[in-house]
């Protein structure tokens, strides 16, 4: 270990206390990462230890007796405004390389993508989406002195070295991009790629799971038994990385142009801004009015231009995604007595918002009506479900990178749900004092509210389902970050929204945050039928804490097919989506698909940053979500025959039973209200079932001993 050096004027003073600067065993990388060092972290050591200096050096200054610490030169505070400056815990000084790094992504951000912005959707008409021949390069229009770079260009068989000439009017930059080719760097790049391998690339990342490295090693190997190879080694894959991730920010950036300019032409066109009236050419605004246009409420922000910056356990704080703030955050709330839903009021639309109406025309699209109060069918259908396969290892969080199209819900929103829900629902409520006669009405099955299924049958669900009981632990909070997704889909499998998961269990905020949010997008009036694994355990606690309350009368629940023969009967004539009016015959599995779509980046996902991770997902969902409105003409085609087959072998059925629809409607009901009438009073005993089989026994005795008699005379008049 490298001895700390002293000055000559402290060595010949009094000798100082060098036990107080000499490294001694400090906490385990776990409790550094979980929680707020004091202390920083001199050296980390193997095996999760580290050693600390107990006497705190600031500025590398040694005290001791003659050289007491002094107040004067506190630690450095961390500067937020960079998003590669997490560092909480005195860190050292930030290496050259971390420098080099934040100037390229400053760079980037600021100047090279919006220089090429206009001039890459230019290229793409210009040549056909690159079908036809590249235009001619433009001159240089300025007098200053050019300087000569050398680049290397990969393209799909050849790797060619070209020289250009780069001046204040023609960056290099942009000149690769007139000649096809995409830079590694912002200023002075030594390597470009061709587009036409960005977009090949970028189109099979989004089919298979992606992997650069795999990539960038088979075209290292491919080009290398041609003849064709690079000076310095492994420079290929940093390189081609950083190429790409800014190509598909270029192409975010596109997209996020082209939007805005289809939505002014829309509210030129419609005279309604996002479903809203306008009225003298601006948006009317109501009190509660929240700015809710597409998922996507983070800034686009760019992304790091090379690899994930490096993770040093310090960095990581006491964040609300750590335990200690989450038992800190439930204790909190515990104290507040009239909780505020974090959600406003709904605005006036007339329509679906344009997000919900470009994300799904089939769903959102067209014209809609106010409902009659007689109509209780929905008008859209959605089912929720969560996914713990999706996980995400405990490490410090990348810098910000997020999709323009993004169908995550923010995370913040996630978080003032969890408190809302926390305050209504404590997790340890008090008991309350009840009279003999309140406790005698709450033993007995019966009906909550206007719920159609009894007590005993929830209580029942909910002791089979795993998900009714979020306490259950599915994923560890202690090696995971991110433990799930849990996800909103429409009846053509288009997911809508997305939540990220942190917590162990299926929490029942990640389904509220999902339902408000749609709700967001939505009309005043209109009618919303959701699918759910345990929907019967939803509207129960809906109704149970005020829940949802300014929807729950339009709201139709029920549960998806496959998982509804986990329920009890009595549950299953109510929420059965084929027992249940309104659904017809959507089986509330476009979860389940949506999930084995995405099952490819479990590995991938696993270790990646937070960001990186959101966008990954979301360029993967923005891709089939563009497959399944391609294929939507194909699906209407199938699905109407579908239930043109149906209906016909249903009424076949019901005019060969020779009974009219009104007698069968009837019994049915009277089926449905028969068995799911609360248990009586005498089978709600702990010794009920006990006391009914005692019962059924006696009266076989009773019936043989009838039998036995009956036979007996039967003898005696025979004879």
């Amino acid at each position: 270990m490298v001895r700390p050096k002293l000055s000559k004027e402290l060595v010949r003073g009094s000798p100082c206390v060098l036990a107080s600067s000499t490294p001694i065993a400090g906490p385990s990388r776990r409790q550094i990462v979980q929680t707020r060092a004091k202390i920083p972290t001199l050296v980390l050591l193997p095996h999760g230890k580290s050693l600390i200096q107990k006497g705190y050096v600031p500025n590398g200054r040694l005290h001791g007796k003659n050289n007491p610490p002094d107040d004067h030169h506190p630690p450095p505070e961390p500067n937020n405004d960079n998003p590669f400056d997490n560092d909480t815990i005195d860190a050292p000084m930030v290496s050259r390389h971390r420098r080099k790094r934040e100037n390229q992504w400053q760079k980037w951000k600021t100047q090279t993508i919006p220089l090429l912005l206009q001039p890459y959707m230019l290229l793409l008409y210009a040549t056909n989406g690159l079908r036809d021949p590249l235009p001619g390069r433009q001159s240089c229009t300025c007098d200053s002195p050019g300087k000569t770079l050398q680049v290397y260009i990969v393209r799909f068989d050849v790797i060619e070295k070209v020289p250009i000439t780069i001046c204040k009017c023609a960056p290099a930059a942009l000149q690769l991009l007139e000649m096809g080719c995409f830079p590694s760097a912002p200023i002075e790049p030594e390597l470009a790629v061709d587009i036409k391998v960005l977009e090949f690339v970028s189109t099979l990342f989004l089919n298979i799971a992606p992997n650069r490295t795999a990539w960038t090693k088979t075209v290292e190997s491919f080009l290398s038994s041609r003849g064709y190879r690079l000076e310095n080694e492994d420079s290929l894959r940093k390189r081609f990385s950083n190429a790409l991730r800014w190509f598909n920010t270029l192409q975010d950036e596109v997209t996020c142009f082209v939007n805005s300019v289809i939505e002014t032409a829309r509210r030129e066109e419609t005279d309604l801004d996002d479903g809203l009236p306008i009225s003298g050419g601006e948006r009317q605004s109501t009190p509660s009015h929240r700015q809710i246009n597409a998922p996507p409420a983070r800034e686009s922000i760019i992304q790091d231009p090379d690899l994930d910056p490096p993770v040093t356990p310090s960095r990581v704080t006491l964040t609300s995604s750590t335990p200690q703030a989450r038992k800190q955050r439930r204790r909190d709330n515990e104290d507040v007595s009239d909780p505020i839903n974090p959600f406003p009021d709904p605005l006036p639309r007339q329509r679906p918002s344009d997000y919900l109406r470009s994300a799904c025309p089939l769903c959102f699209g067209g014209t809609f009506h106010e409902p009659d109060a007689n109509d209780h069918d929905p008008q859209a259908i959605v089912c929720v479900d969560a996914c713990f396969t999706q996980k995400r290892n405990s490490g410090a969080r990348d810098p910000p990178r997020s999709h323009p199209c993004s169908v995550f819900v923010p995370e913040t929103e996630v978080e003032n749900m969890e408190r809302y829900v926390a305050q209504k629902r404590p997790t340890n409520p008090r008991p309350q004092k009840r009279t003999r006669r309140e406790e005698e009405d709450e033993a007995c099955d019966h009906y909550e509210g206007p719920l159609r299924v009894p007590k005993s049958v929830l209580d029942d669900c909910k002791a089979s389902f795993t998900a009714a009981d979020d306490r259950r632990e599915k994923a560890s909070t202690q090696f995971f970050d991110d433990t799930a997704l849990m996800a909103l889909v429409c009846r053509h499998d288009i997911v809508l929204f997305l939540a990220n998961v942190r917590s162990a269990g299926e929490k029942q905020h990640y389904v509220y945050v999902l339902i408000e949010t749609l709700f967001q997008h939505l009309p005043q009036w209109f009618r919303l039928g959701l699918l759910y694994d345990i929907g019967c355990q939803l509207e129960r606690s809906c109704f149970k804490w005020n829940f949802l309350d300014r929807y729950l009368k339009r709201m139709v629940f029920g549960i998806s097919v496959f998982h509804a023969f986990g329920h009890q009967w009595a549950c299953q004539i109510v929420y059965h989506p084929r027992k249940r009016e309104g659904f017809g015959l959507t089986d509330g599995e476009g979860c389940e698909r949506v999930w084995h779509s995405i099952s490819k980046l479990i590995a991938v996902l696993r270790v990646c940053g937070y960001h990186e991770r959101l966008y990954t997902l979301d360029r993967q969902i923005y891709n089939a979500r563009l497959d399944i409105l391609d294929r939507l003409g194909q699906w209407l085609l199938k699905r109407t025959r579908h239930a043109s087959d149906k209906r016909t072998s249903a009424e076949a059925i019901l005019h060969g039973c020779g009974q009219s629809q009104a007698f069968l409607r009837s019994q049915w009901a009277a089926q449905v209200e028969h068995q799911t009438k609360p248990l009586p009073i005498l089978e709600q005993r702990a010794s009920s079932g006990k006391d009914a089989l005692q019962a059924i026994l006696d009266l076989r005795k009773g019936r043989d001993v009838l039998k036995e008699r009956i036979k007996f005379l039967e003898d005696a008049v025979l004879s």
